[in-house]
């Protein structure tokens, strides 16, 4: 079976799927272990992005001052946990027979940032200190950091055997822009909970749509 008769949806059998989790089981016995091997890629990414935001905004001037805040604690820890969101489900799309949750998988994130949102007293708005151009920065910021996650994302997932192309570069999308995003703290000045709650996962999804455009095409056996 060629990888592109897999298409872009799912497994047309249970036995196919069982083949397909066969092959898998087969390619990752040869070669160093396929989780050791996914951890380097993820490493990478956020390697990657964390020199596109330095490079391209820089780090903001009182990082070292916030280090240990709260202020910057919060970020990182909402970025994390989409990571992780991201990151279940990347590796459920790439394992035939194993159906990705999303909505499990992101709710420990979205509960945060909404909490946090609700509870913000930081006096920031929503559109951040300097409407539309923050938006504008954040958008655009996180969105080029993580298309170097996304590229490294996408060829890690290539070894194992996604079915559903879409979605899997979807998922992909999700946590390339969560690590995006978190390197992306390092250079954000706006610090309300609401405008991170708010434009980081609007950023994350726009690095999604552009992961699930590409999934039938890097994913393609």
């Amino acid at each position: 079976m060629t990888r592109h008769a897999a298409g872009g949806r799912s497994p047309g059998t249970d036995e196919l799927v069982r083949r397909l989790a066969r092959e898998a089981g087969h390619a990752a016995s040869r070669g160093p272990p396929r989780n050791l091997v996914f951890a380097g890629f993820v490493a990478a990414a956020l390697g990657a992005s964390v020199l596109v935001v330095l490079a391209m905004i820089g780090a903001r001037a009182d990082l070292p001052a916030i280090a240990g805040s709260w202020i910057l604690l919060f970020k990182v820890t909402g970025m994390l946990l989409l990571a992780v969101g991201g990151l279940r489900l990347v590796r459920a799309a790439m394992t035939p027979g194993t159906e990705p949750h999303p909505i499990s998988a992101l709710a420990p994130a979205a509960v945060f940032l909404a909490l946090s949102a609700v509870l913000d007293r930081s006096g920031v708005p929503p559109a951040g200190a300097r409407p539309l151009l923050s938006a504008l920065l954040c958008l655009g910021g996180i969105t080029l950091a993580a298309l170097p996650a996304l590229g490294l994302t996408l060829l890690a997932m290539r070894r194992g055997i996604p079915t559903r192309l879409g979605r899997a570069g979807l998922y992909a999308g999700l946590l390339a822009g969560a690590i995006g995003a978190l390197a992306y703290t390092l250079a954000c000045v706006n610090d309300g909970a609401a405008f991170v709650a708010l434009w980081y996962p609007l950023a994350v999804l726009t690095v999604a749509g552009i992961g699930a455009a590409l999934g039938p095409r890097a994913l393609a056996w």
